[in-house]
């Protein structure tokens, strides 16, 4: 390994032990070479460490911290890696999914077409808890759905006014590489967020930068019941929109130049699409959300006519 690699590989893990191999034999299998890997288990009660220390000698591997206890927060262990991190660029490989082992050598190229570029990423596949394909990952998609067939550049403040302030349209860090100057600066601000802090981070990166994109599948994020974004317990609920919340109004207040029309129905569509998640809203006061419970009654009311 490089004293000084292109790209530093963060691995933040937690309980993902039967992941693990797959995950990091698409990393060490890459057809670019030029990285280091650190490698972080956050308390796992699994047996995650037995299988990262199969891995720990790997000449790629810096780093290999296990945590004595939990830290509850992914973003604290993403700051821990970017402290430790060499690279230029980093990519934050997390612990359940898988890449292409085209991955870095196609990212680095479309990062490295011009000097303002922030932050790459490129398409991704949904796969289950088996590793069963489940087709293109089609979240963030839904704005404009003809643009993510082919690759594109833009300027980072177009792309959150017309994209990201709508919804997270880089819905998985595995499928994104960044330079680390970039996210140096602005981890501090998602320290906080137990959910939603990734959405605010890729804002923050691209903000006065510009934004490249892949259209090559080269990604498999893996979706099942027991993930955290897919919990619906009703304190992450109310936790979890206050964060919406909180993220849309900072990129208004702080980002946003244009006064734009914002479509937020996904946040009805995905959180209050019950009775009883409906009573949530009254923990949520702020304007906004009372006007999505009108919105909410108004689409009940339709339904049952």
């Amino acid at each position: 390994m490089n004293c000084m690699p292109k790209v530093s590989v963060i691995v933040p893990n937690y309980n993902h032990a039967r992941f693990l191999r797959q995950r990091l034999d698409s990393i060490f299998n890459q057809t670019f070479q030029d990285f280091e890997v650190i490698l972080l288990d956050d308390c796992s009660t699994d047996n995650s460490v037995e299988v990262l220390k199969e891995y720990a000698n790997n000449q790629h591997v810096s780093h290999f911290i296990v945590n004595e206890k939990n830290s509850g927060s992914t973003f604290i262990q993403w700051k821990k890696g970017l402290d430790l991190a060499a690279g230029e660029y980093i990519w934050i490989a997390e612990s359940d999914d898988w890449a292409d082992e085209r991955f870095l050598e196609v990212l680095i190229k479309q990062i490295s077409k011009n000097n303002n570029i922030a932050l790459a990423f490129c398409r991704t596949y949904r796969v289950n808890e088996n590793g069963d394909n489940l087709g293109i990952n089609r979240w963030g998609e839904h704005i404009n759905p003809q643009r993510w067939n082919s690759d594109f550049i833009n300027q980072g403040n177009d792309e959150i006014e017309n994209y990201l302030i709508n919804r997270n349209t880089l819905p998985n860090a595995s499928a994104i590489i960044f330079k680390k100057v970039k996210g140096v600066k602005v981890i501090d601000n998602i320290i906080n967020y137990r959910f939603c802090g990734d959405w605010l981070f890729w804002m923050l990166i691209i903000n006065n930068a510009q934004i490249a994109y892949n259209s090559e599948i080269l990604n498999y994020f893996r979706r099942y019941q027991n993930a955290t974004s897919l919990k619906k317990e009703s304190k992450i609920i109310i936790r979890r929109v206050s964060e919406y919340n909180k993220i849309i109004n900072f990129a208004k207040s702080k980002i946003i130049q244009n006064n734009n029309k914002f479509d937020h129905q996904w946040i009805i569509d995905e959180w209050f699409s019950s009775k009883d998640r409906l009573k949530l809203l009254s923990f949520l006061l702020p304007p906004f959300y009372r006007n999505l419970k009108i919105a909410f009654y108004k689409q009940l009311l339709k339904k049952h006519l």
